[in-house]
C-alpha cells in the first residue's frame, strides 16, 4: 500500500515538474522561435534594393512599399535609430485566399508581410521577418497550408541568403 501511494506521489510530482519545465522553457524560446533573423552577405543598400526586386520579380507578389524607419522614427519625435527599412509586400492570390474565408479575416492584421532590414552597431547587416513554418504550426488547418505555401516562396525569394524557414 505505501509503495503504491509513493508510486502515485512521484508520478504526480514528476508531472508537475515537467509541465513547470516545458512552461519555462516555452516562455524563453517563443520570442525567438516567432521570428526568423539572418545575416546579409551585402551591404545595407544592395539588400534592401535586392529584396525589393526579388519581391517584385517573383509571380504574383508585389512590394507595397519600403518605409525609412530612421526617418519615420525622427519625423515623430524620437532618437535616431541608424539603418532601418521594414519592406512590405503582398501576393493578391494568397491575401485573396486567407481573407475570402471568414474565419481568417483576422489574419489581415498581420498583413501585408514585411521584412525588416537594418544594419547593426557592428556595421553588419539583417533580415528579420516572421517565421511561417511556427506561424503555420499556431493556426493549423487550412490556415496551416495556407502560410506553407506562402513561406515556400518567400524561402524562394530569400535564397540569395540562403534563407530556411525553420520550427527550431
Amino acid at each position: 500500500m505505501k509503495t503504491k501511494f509513493t508510486a502515485i506521489v512521484f508520478s504526480i510530482f514528476g508531472l508537475l515538474i515537467g509541465v513547470i519545465i516545458t512552461a519555462i522553457t516555452l516562455n524563453l524560446s517563443v520570442g525567438k522561435m516567432m521570428t526568423k533573423e539572418m545575416k546579409s552577405p551585402y551591404d545595407y543598400e544592395k539588400t534592401v534594393s535586392t529584396i525589393v526586386n526579388r519581391i517584385n520579380l517573383a509571380k504574383e507578389w508585389h512590394v507595397v512599399t519600403v518605409y525609412d524607419m530612421n526617418d519615420e522614427v525622427i519625423k515623430h519625435g524620437g532618437k535616431p535609430i541608424g539603418k532601418y527599412s521594414i519592406i512590405k509586400y503582398c501576393s493578391g492570390k494568397y491575401a485573396s485566399e486567407m481573407l475570402m474565408d471568414d474565419s481568417r479575416k483576422t489574419i489581415g492584421a498581420m498583413m501585408p508581410k514585411a521584412f525588416a532590414v537594418y544594419e547593426k552597431t557592428d556595421g553588419q547587416v539583417y533580415v528579420a521577418t516572421s517565421n511561417g513554418a511556427v506561424m503555420g504550426k499556431l493556426f493549423g488547418g487550412e490556415t496551416e497550408t495556407l502560410i506553407e505555401k506562402v513561406s515556400l516562396e518567400i524561402e524562394d525569394i530569400l535564397r540569395f541568403m540562403n534563407f530556411k524557414f525553420s520550427v527550431f
